[in-house]
């Protein structure tokens, strides 16, 4: 009897001795990060991210739980060591381990966005404990990672973007992509150029790269109006997500199509930026930089109404917008709408109009306005 009493007291002693020791141990030097793979993707992209846990003392550690606020708009592949789950607007990432002495773990997890955004990575919160689990500590740490997410540009065609170009007083409407067959000379190779623009014979000469440049009758530029109203009377709030989203799509489709065909493009929209409170206006310009410099501002829109949408199109004519090829996107269109597309047009401009109606999966319709 007394054996026994003897080797209870000696349990509980050494329970409670390696109770203390991984209370105040157990996340000493241990050191955890979290971060994506890439810092830019395209919605519906996969990509990974990569969690690296290292014990760096001679104390194992039977157990760690890395447990995280996440965006539920990143979609994670089943997968062992690890938990999520989801609610409408967030989801917890929990994922656990075992660490050797000296050991380092390092783990991908393979994640698709499932819409446009700005996600970042705040916190993590580390809880480890002893063999029984009879003590636990907790530890948290900033973590500094971020992702943006491009919005997946629409399937644009050229023949669908507003058009226009001028020959002395008579307006001609015509493809807004440079004539192929006016050749004004040679310029350097820019990215978006195609290579069936390569100039040889030049390029032999520079030494470099060189396209032709082609003859315009015009300057092209294409801004793209994108309305963030999901109905007419709408106040600040949007009640129709997807459908604002899927507006945002087109109107990526677009800029990447002009920019693709070597033209200018600009984005403008009565969104603010997250952080921000101003409309977004971002004027034409060609090239690669341009094109990820829009996508990149289309993927931190918050969606919520900054002004009304005439007056952002009204601020256009008056500060003189002439010459241009506009792209006006909403969900509706009324009279007051009109006036404003009239007044751009009066100014010189080619107006389109692209009403949404219907949202992914369907095929919406262009209804295009008068060439000025």
């Amino acid at each position: 009897m007394l054996i026994f009493l003897w080797f209870l007291v000696m349990t509980a002693v050494l329970l409670l001795a390696q109770k203390m020791i991984y209370q105040r141990f157990a996340l000493r030097k241990v050191s955890y990060s979290r971060r994506f793979s890439r810092n830019t993707c395209f919605r519906g992209e996969e990509m990974t991210l990569i969690e690296q846990l290292a014990n760096r003392k001679w104390l194992p550690v039977p157990w760690v739980s890395a447990e995280s606020q996440l965006s539920a708009h990143l979609r994670f592949r089943t997968g062992d060591n690890f938990a999520v789950s989801s609610g409408s607007h967030y989801q917890n990432h929990k994922s656990f381990f075992s660490l050797k002495p000296q050991s380092k773990i390092t783990r991908t997890h393979w994640i698709t966005p499932q819409r446009r955004g700005w996600y970042r990575l705040h916190t993590v919160s580390l809880t480890s404990g002893d063999l029984l689990d009879i003590g636990r500590s907790v530890k948290q740490l900033p973590l500094s990672s971020e992702l943006i997410v491009y919005p997946r540009p629409a399937d644009v065609d050229m023949g669908q973007l507003p058009q226009h170009s001028w020959q002395g007083d008579v307006t001609v409407r015509r493809f807004i992509v440079p004539d192929p067959f006016v050749i004004a000379g040679a310029r350097p190779y820019q990215a978006g150029d195609s290579y069936k623009m390569v100039n040889w014979k030049a390029t032999a000469r520079a030494g470099s790269l060189q396209v032709h440049q082609y003859d315009y009758t015009a300057d092209r530029r294409l801004l793209v109006y994108l309305n963030v109203d999901d109905g007419e009377g709408m106040w600040r709030s949007v009640s129709d997500v997807e459908l604002i989203e899927y507006g945002i799509e087109w109107a990526a489709g677009a800029v990447n199509c002009a920019i693709a065909a070597g033209m200018e493009a600009g984005f403008s929209t009565n969104m603010p930026l997250e952080g921000e409170t101003n409309s977004v206006t971002i004027e034409p310009s060609g090239g690669h930089e341009q094109l990820y410099m829009i996508l990149e501002a289309m993927a931190k829109l918050r969606l919520e109404r900054t002004e009304p949408f005439p007056m952002l199109l009204r601020r256009g004519a008056e500060e003189g917008y002439r010459d241009r090829d506009i792209l006006i996107i909403s969900s509706y269109w009324n009279d007051e709408l009109e006036a404003e597309a009239q007044r751009l047009r009066l100014s010189g401009n080619a107006v389109a109009i692209w009403e949404l109606r219907m949202k992914e999966g369907s095929s919406d319709k262009e209804r295009e306005g008068q060439s000025a």
